[in-house]
């Protein structure tokens, strides 16, 4: 695989119009211990990804992929989901407790702000996610 690009094993689930779903097991890091069957730490979970590709005939259902995303991608959405939240959770629970709001009220008003801000990234949903390209290859077989 090359530098910067992560990779996830998968199966074709579907061939579309527009490209493939391809279904890849997340599993958590700790999903592949002996003793998972004794912790409720373990998960895993079954994912669809839309894949958007012009050559629908490539690969047919069940072949085994490799889905592939640009490591930027990935730190695109840790800032989405994650940092800008805090960076806005941070700014208005500062801003609020110095300007002397009660405790309820600011609490209230930064799970508001980003509850909106959460709003706004679904409504732009379609937008951001043309930011989000996908590749597919044939899975590289283990010896």
């Amino acid at each position: 695989m090359k530098k910067g690009v992560v990779g996830h094993d998968g199966v074709v689930s579907e061939v579309t119009a527009t490209g493939y779903k391809v279904s890849i097991v997340s599993k958590s890091a700790c999903a592949g211990c002996h003793a998972k069957g004794l912790c409720s730490a373990s998960d895993m979970a079954d994912k669809i990804i839309d894949v958007k590709s012009r050559d629908t005939s490539a690969f047919k259902v069940g072949d085994r992929v490799s889905v592939n995303m640009e490591e930027s991608m990935g730190m695109r959405a840790v800032w989405l989901v994650y940092a800008i939240p805090a960076v806005i959770l941070v700014t208005f629970l500062l801003y609020l407790q110095r300007l002397g709001v009660s405790e309820l009220a600011t609490g209230l008003a930064v799970l508001g702000a980003i509850a909106v801000y959460f709003v706004i990234l679904f409504l732009f949903r379609k937008k951001i996610g043309r930011h989000f390209n996908f590749t597919i290859s044939p899975a590289q077989e283990d010896n």
